[in-house]
């Protein structure tokens, strides 16, 4: 089951459509617009004879093994009524590492009541604040630290309120009220990350903070491909974070995540598409260096759109398998592809 149809729902919508081993039995959406509609008609493929709904009890008759709960907004309340009636959850935005988090009881006693299981995972955090750098710790000792480094550039991406609301950019700058709730909206999603490395490396988790903020002002009015969003000149038309984690007085993990509307906003920021989107670093015996980026010509919006759809459909095998309760990326198998057809053409 799909809850709602944004850039990544609906590409789950369309990856679930042809999935050999998965049956896509129900789509809920936010919108009128979007309701009472073959999901496929919704997002762009052909009818799948799925008619979508806003209404969350009409998902929970339908019974399925899992959901794959992909709203704009981290909603524990409604994830909870999914668990409790016995839906295992996968989710793109909060709950990535709970311990010490306030929802983490009502979710536990959700997954109790349904044994269920609950996850969730994405790109940042899910790949380069920690899997990533997680996964490598494994072939290295004596870490000292690790820098963990996004550079987006989001030019291309569909959603004007994720790209304005969500990152910033096209706005005033300064530090108005809303980039401090922007601001901290971050750093509580990169707490996640935080813990969940201090946890992997066994080592205690003290505090994490954001330790930078830069900005880049657009020097001529740009819009974008992509939303429309049109970024004036003098507004931002780049935005990076640094946040550092602490265990004790020792820093061990430090994430920049750097949002770029604009290509060449001057020297140290993004030059070019063809630089890599994430580096990992570790300071460790042996040191090691990963990049991981897109090949050249590849669209970056749909590709990060199709990564962190392929990443919940690949869990899903994993979650429904799993003991009741919350779980992350620790307590889970390695998830590989679920879908590999040998030998056929990439959708």
């Amino acid at each position: 089951m799909q809850c709602f149809t944004g850039g990544v729902g609906a590409e789950n919508v369309r990856r679930l459509a042809r999935h050999p081993r998965m049956e896509l039995v129900g789509v809920l959406v936010h919108s009128e617009e979007k309701a009472g509609r073959d999901a496929g008609d919704v997002v762009g493929i052909p009818p799948l004879g799925i008619t979508t709904t806003r209404s969350l009890d009409e998902i929970i008759a339908l019974a399925p093994d899992a959901a794959i709960w992909s709203a704009q907004g981290y909603d524990p309340a409604s994830i909870a009524r999914l668990l409790a009636a016995g839906i295992n959850v996968y989710t793109g935005l909060g709950g990535y590492f709970l311990d010490g988090e306030p929802e983490q009881a009502l979710l536990a006693d959700a997954c109790r009541t349904g044994g269920s299981t609950f996850a969730a995972g994405g790109n940042i955090p899910g790949l380069i604040s920690d899997v990533l750098p997680i996964f490598l710790t494994g072939y290295t000792g004596s870490v000292r630290h690790i820098d963990a480094v996004q550079r987006n550039h989001v030019a291309h991406y569909p959603s004007v309120a994720q790209l304005r609301d969500g990152l910033g950019l096209g706005l005033p700058p300064g530090e108005t009220e809303a980039a401090k709730v922007l601001d901290a909206g971050w750093l509580w999603l990169m707490t996640s990350s935080a813990r969940m490395v201090a946890a992997a490396l066994r080592i205690p988790f003290t505090r994490i903070e954001q330790t930078d903020k830069r900005t880049a002002l657009a020097a001529e009015t740009v819009t974008l491909p992509g939303s429309g969003l049109t970024v004036e000149a003098g507004t931002v038309g780049g935005v990076r974070w640094t946040w550092t984690a602490y265990s004790g007085p020792t820093a061990y993990l430090t994430i920049t995540n750097e949002q770029t509307a604009v290509l060449g906003l001057g020297a140290g920021w993004r030059e070019t598409e063809r630089e890599p989107a994430w580096t990992v670093e570790l300071d460790a015996s042996p040191p090691l260096v990963a990049t991981l980026t897109w090949p050249a010509g590849t669209p970056a919006a749909a590709a990060n759109a199709q990564l962190n759809s392929a990443r919940a459909i690949n869990v899903l095998a994993a979650l429904v398998a799993a003991a009741p309760g919350c779980v992350s990326v620790l307590d889970l198998p390695m998830i590989t592809s679920s879908d590999t057809v040998l030998g056929e053409a990439t959708p």
